[in-house]
């Protein structure tokens, strides 16, 4: 489109009108979690039935393990969740849970690629990009669509997650973090405002002239868009990420006031998934686990799978449960669709 930006209407009235998707990079054990299988817990120590021999490109299987912490009903519909996420557990009766999805791919990068663009290799759109694609943006003075990054790092897959593929780059996220400031949004030092808005003025008489020069040229125009929020994003962005303005009782509620530095940096970056939203951003990412070292920074357990999703869930239990309440007391819930995932 001529201007990326500019609302588009959908063909039906949506129930959600907006996405927030927290990705847990390296991949959570869902028998440990949600998916509650008594008959591991029966077959506890024996082989794989049919596959006792089996050698996959991790080496020869082992025998089955029962889940690791002790599964539970939750709320009035009883769902059965474990020890290892309490405060979600609490919110079963607010949450469905989908036990049935599979992957193509069972190497990080390339299952992340799935999880966000429907595709293993690179190059598509992510889920994110189709959605600014088609309903452009309810908020002329912020992006569309957001990625919040763990403070740790990137997921394995990178920008991939929030890639524009091929479509036109005015639909890829907009990299957010409540620890790092976005880049390029502050004027350079030795520019003054009044030299910043002189150089804007020039600017828009050259676009006006282009624009009347090439009529129908829509990377131009596309073009033209991005830089002008950009020039917005300047004025709206620092109150959006204002995360001071927050309440004590709001960050207790997301555990931001934790002694725990990473529980405490994914809360702020649940507050901030929360605070955009409310200001008309369409599709936020928020991701928990960035790659650095697999078994402390992600939820890739390959060598001690207790200790890494008991420090994992410590860290994003409560900010999760706390997002989820936070929206449903500010009528949020209702209208929007958080999405709790990995890449398996």
């Amino acid at each position: 489109p001529a201007k990326p930006y500019t609302p588009r209407p959908t063909h039906f009235a949506p129930k959600a009108k907006r996405v927030i998707e927290v990705f847990c990079s390296g991949a959570l054990s869902h028998v440990d979690t949600f998916d509650y299988k008594p008959e591991l817990i029966r077959r506890h120590g024996q082989p794989l039935p049919g596959n006792e021999k089996l050698v996959s490109f991790q080496g020869p299987n082992g025998n089955l393990t029962q889940p690791l912490w002790t599964f539970r009903p939750r709320g009035q519909c009883e769902k059965m969740v474990s020890d290892l996420v309490p405060h979600i557990g609490a919110l079963a009766d607010e949450i469905c849970f989908l036990h049935s999805l599979t992957n193509k791919s069972n190497t990080h990068g390339p299952a992340e690629n799935v999880m966000n663009t429907g595709f293993a290799f690179d190059g598509f759109p992510s889920m994110g990009a189709w959605v600014n694609y088609a309903l452009g943006s309810e908020n002329q003075n912020l992006p569309a669509f957001v990625a919040i990054e763990d403070p740790r790092g990137m997921p394995q897959s990178g920008p991939n997650n929030w890639a524009n593929g091929f479509l036109p780059a005015a639909f890829q996220g907009t990299p957010f973090s409540s620890t790092k400031p976005i880049r390029f949004l502050q004027r350079p030092k030795g520019i003054s405002a009044a030299k910043d808005e002189a150089a804007r003025a020039a600017l828009r008489v050259l676009e006006k002239e282009n624009q009347t020069d090439f009529p129908n040229d829509a990377n131009l125009a596309a073009r033209i868009s991005s830089y002008e929020l950009a020039a917005r994003m300047q004025l709206t962005v620092p109150g959006a990420a204002n995360l001071k303005a927050e309440p004590a009782h709001i960050r207790k509620l997301y555990g931001a006031d934790s002694a725990n530095k990473n529980k405490a940096a994914f809360a702020n970056n649940c507050i901030l998934a929360r605070r955009l939203v409310e200001r008309g951003v369409r599709f936020v990412q928020l991701f928990h686990g960035g790659m650095g070292n697999q078994d402390t920074d992600t939820w890739d357990a390959h060598n001690n799978l207790e200790e890494n999703h008991r420090q994992h869930a410590a860290e994003s239990d409560l900010p999760i449960a706390g997002l989820l309440t936070d929206l449903k007391a500010r009528g949020l819930l209702e209208e929007t669709l958080v999405i709790w995932h990995a890449e398996f």
